[in-house]
């Protein structure tokens, strides 16, 4: 999606999560998946904002492999972050509260907000 849109009001924040055995260290090559300058990369070692995305999205689990879309004019003013404009997931039990992840459908959503 960064590849094919080019606006720089376009944000990305991923925040990396010790899922699948993942570890701070892992970090650094993982970010080379998504090497955008207007990505910014963050480390969750005790999985908090998992936590806190769970009770937004209302999700069973631990929120964790989701994508979110979040217009310009959100602000997380509150303890929890605010509830996303568009989600999608890859979760098992999720099925229902959003989509599964179409890259394609995401990029729409995403594009749509910046019109």
């Amino acid at each position: 999606m960064f590849e094919k849109q080019t606006d720089e009001r376009l944000r990305g924040f991923v925040v990396w999560v010790p899922q699948t055995g993942a570890e701070e260290k892992n970090v650094g090559v993982a970010t080379r998946i998504l090497p955008d300058p207007r990505i910014r990369h963050y480390w969750d070692g005790e999985g908090l904002t998992m936590r806190d995305f769970q009770s937004v999205l209302g999700l069973p689990g631990d929120a964790w492999d989701v994508f979110m879309v979040y217009g310009p004019e959100t602000r997380w003013e509150n303890d929890l972050p605010p509830k996303p404009d568009y989600w999608m997931h890859q979760l098992h039990g999720a099925d229902g509260l959003a989509p599964r992840l179409d890259p394609n459908v995401f990029a729409e959503h995403a594009n749509a907000l910046l019109r």
